[in-house]
């Protein structure tokens, strides 16, 4: 995973310990989503903006679980996918 559970809470200000295995799980739904967009592999070494978009993402679906609205999903995906474009891998787009 290209963040920790501990880098996650401190973004989200949690202080407990109860939905570790909850924010474990989005980090690694939220890596998926970016490695499938990127058409790449990314390890504890990937780039700053990639780790912001997969900590973006684990952020909505933390603080938006009970919210379905598009239009914040949307604006969290156009800032997901802008942080992402020039990490993409040309080569395996088609």
């Amino acid at each position: 995973m290209i963040l920790s559970v501990d880098e996650v809470k401190t973004h989200l200000r949690i202080q407990h310990d109860e939905e570790d295995a909850y924010l474990e799980g989005l980090i690694l739904q939220s890596q998926g989503a970016a490695e499938d967009f990127c058409r790449a592999s990314f390890e504890d070494d990937a780039p700053e903006p990639v780790r912001l978009a997969v900590l973006l993402m684990v952020s909505h679906y933390y603080e938006n679980r009970d919210n379905p609205d598009r239009q914040v999903y949307l604006a969290m995906r156009t800032a997901f996918e802008n942080l992402l474009y020039p990490h993409r891998d040309p080569d395996r787009m088609f």
